[in-house]
């Protein structure tokens, strides 16, 4: 029986084979030219993706580098020759490097004495979705404190609420200026804890520490109350009259007219 079936397979497997070579020519008759397109695209993507990858690698170095440039040369105080490649940087398609350069272009503009021009570039910033949220946040409070004898009391409070909030990065500066224009509102119960609150945080500069604390007892004490500060010592803080006769932040200014009310 095996000396008779050994010729019968050794058949099937030349016919298998056989019509396994005669699929395979079909088959490359068929779809061997789309199959060598399709490498050949394939191939060609390949190549674009590094292409693309590299001269975005590229790209940023070399916005870097203008960057770099155009703050070494504000440094040195030659704003003018820093100005053009700032342009350059703020239509770049970087987002950190565009923000950048439009922050230190409204800085220049004020500095030059433009402040209308400045505050300008400043809210567009702050009002620029696509750019990240400190670039923004830093935008706002720049322009806030520009335009802060010009703006209404509930203008300001809108604009620091999401920043004038215990353990925020800007809630010193940002609760200062929301605690004077609650005072300019005729609103101290909203601004005495406001200015306790930013006496008492020892993350916060001593100075801007001493400023609170003294709107704060200055608040307590005209409703007849103990003012509630920690009784920490505020690090680099000039004495309470020297402070009032030489700070110009918001605080101080309206310090007087707030304890005459």
């Amino acid at each position: 029986m095996a000396k008779t079936e050994e010729p019968d397979d050794s058949f099937i497997r030349e016919v298998d084979e056989e019509y396994r070579r005669d699929q395979l020519k079909s088959l490359w008759q068929r779809y061997g030219k789309a199959l060598i397109a399709a490498l050949v695209i394939g191939l060609a993507a390949l190549a674009g993706v590094l292409y693309w990858r590299e001269s975005q690698t590229k790209g940023a170095g070399a916005t870097g580098e203008a960057f770099v440039q155009a703050l070494s040369k504000i440094e040195t105080g030659d704003v003018d020759a820093a100005n053009p490649e700032l342009k350059k940087l703020a239509a770049s398609d970087s987002d950190g490097y565009k923000a950048l350069a439009l922050l230190m272009q409204a800085g220049n503009a004020v500095q030059g004495g433009d402040t209308a021009g400045g505050i300008k570039i400043y809210n567009a910033v702050a009002s620029n979705a696509a750019l990240a949220q400190p670039f923004r946040d830093l935008a706002l409070i720049k322009a806030t404190r520009l335009e802060f004898d010009d703006l209404t009391p509930d203008v300001i409070i809108a604009r620091m609420k999401p920043l004038s909030t215990p353990g925020n990065p800007w809630f010193g500066v940002a609760g200062e200026m929301t605690g004077i224009a609650y005072l300019k509102a005729g609103k101290p119960a909203l601004a005495e804890p406001l200015f306790t609150a930013i006496a008492n945080d020892t993350s916060l500069e001593g100075s801007l520490r001493g400023r609170a604390a003294q709107m704060a007892s200055a608040l307590a004490g005209a409703a007849g109350r103990t003012p509630q500060l920690a009784g920490a010592k505020f690090a680099g803080e000039a004495a309470p009259a020297d402070a009032a006769a030489t700070d110009k932040s918001p605080a101080v200014q309206a310090a007087p007219a707030n304890k005459a009310q």
